[in-house]
């Protein structure tokens, strides 16, 4: 998980910017405390194309798949994002060689190119609920709000037990100063899944911007029960000092 906490970061699965005052919790969209980039990884080698192939194309693109999915697994990103675009080839309406391919966009950097993938794959298959969640973290590190709410409200809709998403969707009602809203998604992130420290910690700042201080300490010091060696103890307890004045 990549914090800086020289104040708050603005910035967050597997199914796979610093000011004194923050906007919004970290972690953020593109940092979460699941495993990066995507909190939603690519599926793996056992997916297989869609139906309706001749033998001989369905066997080429499965097989350009796999040796895709082990060149990334490798870190080889442009060996990846080259055999996934001759799967693509291969099979034009392989949505999980799109989501694929948008991971190793994601892990090289290129946002747009991640975006645009995510989005083709979700065109193939709409339910597709780590494209919709991993879009939305894109969406959202790029502060296209209303973009990555719909996102993450879409995914809940598809999968409506999904704890990293209800903490995601918070993260954006912070950052559009719906603070009641935020509290809520923490909430349901935390019935879902009562271990989930960052939900605490997050949950704990839309409580400090309410100013609802008996609440807001609660959270932080179960983050810190939860998270006693995090590297942002001590402005997690600066925080604490100063709600408790």
């Amino acid at each position: 998980m990549r914090i800086n906490i020289c104040a708050l970061i603005i910035l967050v699965v597997a199914l796979v910017g610093c000011n004194a005052e923050p906007t919004s919790p970290y972690p953020a969209p593109s940092a979460p405390p699941y495993p990066a980039p995507a909190s939603l990884p690519y599926p793996g080698p056992n997916v297989a194309p869609p139906a309706a192939l001749t033998p001989r194309a369905e066997s080429l693109s499965q097989s350009l798949f796999q040796r895709a999915e082990q060149a990334q697994r490798q870190g080889d990103l442009d060996t990846a994002i080259d055999l996934y675009t001759q799967a693509i080839a291969a099979d034009a309406r392989y949505a999980n060689a799109y989501y694929n391919r948008a991971v190793a966009f994601e892990d090289k950097g290129d946002a747009e190119r991640a975006i645009a993938d995510y989005t083709k794959a979700i065109q193939l298959d709409p339910k597709l609920v780590r494209a919709f969640y991993n879009r939305g973290i894109l969406y959202h590190d790029q502060g296209k709000l209303d973009e990555a709410l719909a996102d993450y409200t879409r995914a809940l809709e598809i999968e409506p037990n999904l704890p990293r998403v209800y903490n995601n969707r918070g993260l954006v009602y912070y950052d559009k100063g719906d603070y009641a809203r935020a509290i809520a998604d923490y909430t349901k992130a935390l019935e879902l899944d009562p271990g989930m420290s960052i939900a605490y910690l997050n949950r704990g700042l839309a409580y400090r911007k309410q100013n609802n201080r008996a609440l807001a300490i609660t959270d932080l010091e179960k983050h810190l029960q939860l998270e006693p060696n995090t590297p942002d103890r001590a402005q997690i307890e600066e925080w604490l000092r100063e709600l408790k004045k």
